[in-house]
């Protein structure tokens, strides 16, 4: 827990900083190195302790240039192998860049610097063993050592590969879940999918009081006929994506689109005491909406709306594809006001003419749907205003009725 907590916080740091402080401790380490290095030669001139500040400022830039660091690194080292200063260990100067290297994917040119600072010094060791010139214990356990330290350092480097790698695929694969869930919400509300990914086998709910409206394009198939599919469909979206605007901004749920008809539904998932009065709100709001578009050959549009309120039962169908979908009288209902109301106007039940008793204004239209239980349906206007739709069929006996 202490590491992971420690690699947390080191996640969090700017690069710059890391950058910065392991050129520092490859600086200090270089040095350390040659001051306890045997003495040999000019010994520990000034001059020596360069190849440390070298590695250190070639260390800032190993993010943006991983091999030529590693590259500009060797060529220091091996420069410094050519004067008399103290010998030190090449896998000291060279981790960083090893490493990075090595986690870069440059792993070809690593193991040729890393073999040519190994085999150089067991090819001298094979010729000091030949002649004899010198003692070769100490030769020996000097490249056993370099050999360790070098490998020590390929495989942190290996590491920070598979981290790199580790890191990649999580990120890719939030992305993934990211794009899933959006897709998730743009089928089912947010608490359903949830649910959902929950492990919910089976979502069913029953709901007493919503407030279900439909709304659909008058004679929209019949004007469609002569004009392209693109047209058609871009028209639909056009207007389908500003009545789910109008839906988000009222807080109701939109249930589905059937051919050229909109159904949206207020009190569900989350229930709330003002469903009908925010469904009127919607009709009244598609209504001034539907008046700024055109049908695919230029005419204006109009909707016929229908509204009930009452019990339903909503749940989740499907395996593969997903739909959120309603059950009830109440969705039979709302479908039979819109399908028996008139273009331009909103029908509503008389259920949701006492849900809203005192907000709006109403003309009642007489007895509709008996086989439903439907006896009254009214004709819904805005807010203190004379209502826009006067075509009532004959035969239907009017009466305004009005709140202020």
């Amino acid at each position: 827990m202490a590491v992971r907590s420690w690699w947390s916080r080191r996640r969090q740091l700017p690069l710059p900083v890391i950058d910065a402080a392991l050129a520092l401790g490859l600086a200090v380490a270089v040095t350390v190195a040659i001051r306890v290095a045997p003495e040999q030669g000019s010994g520990r001139a000034p001059g020596a302790y360069t190849l440390g500040l070298t590695v250190a400022a070639l260390v800032l830039l190993r993010r943006r240039w991983p091999l030529g660091v590693l590259l500009g690194s060797a060529a220091a080292l091996q420069l410094y192998g050519l004067t008399n200063y103290p010998g030190i260990y090449p896998a000291v100067p060279l981790s960083v860049a090893v490493a990075t290297a090595w986690a870069a994917g440059y792993r070809r040119w690593t193991l040729g610097i890393v073999a040519w600072f190994v085999l150089a010094p067991l090819g001298y060791l094979l010729y000091q063993m030949e002649e004899r010139a010198e003692p070769v214990l100490p030769l020996l356990y000097g490249s056993v050592q370099s050999i360790a330290m070098f490998a020590a350092v390929v495989l942190l480097g290996e590491a920070m590969r598979n981290r790199r790698a580790l890191d990649r695929a999580n990120r890719l694969l939030l992305a993934e879940r990211e794009r899933s869930e959006r897709l998730l919400l743009n089928v089912l509300p947010a608490p359903i999918a949830t649910r959902l990914k929950q492990g919910d086998e089976v979502i069913a709910d029953r709901f007493p009081e919503v407030t279900v409206l439909f709304a659909d394009l008058v004679d929209f198939t019949r004007r469609s006929q002569a004009t392209t599919p693109e047209r058609i469909v871009r028209v639909l979206d056009d207007l389908f994506t500003a009545f789910d605007q109008l839906a988000e901004r009222l807080g109701l749920e939109k249930i589905k689109t059937i051919g050229d008809a909109y159904m949206v539904v207020g009190g569900l998932p989350e229930p709330r005491p003002d469903h009908a009065q925010a469904v009127a709100e919607m009709a009244l709001a598609l209504r001034q909406e539907v008046v700024h578009h055109l049908d695919p050959a230029g005419c204006p549009l109009a909707l016929r709306i229908g509204i009930d309120s009452g019990p339903v039962v909503a749940g989740v169908i499907g395996r593969r594809k997903f739909s959120y979908d309603l059950w009830g009288d109440t969705v039979n209902t709302a479908s039979r006001m819109e399908s028996t109301g008139t273009a331009g106007c909103i029908q509503v039940t008389e259920r949701v003419r006492r849900r809203l008793d005192g907000r709006y204004r109403f003309e009642r239209r007489g007895l509709h749907a008996p086989d439903q239980g439907v006896r009254e349906v009214w004709i819904g206007s805005t807010h203190g205003a004379h209502l826009v739709c006067a075509d009532v069929p004959p035969g239907i006996v009017g009466m305004r009725w009005e709140w202020e």
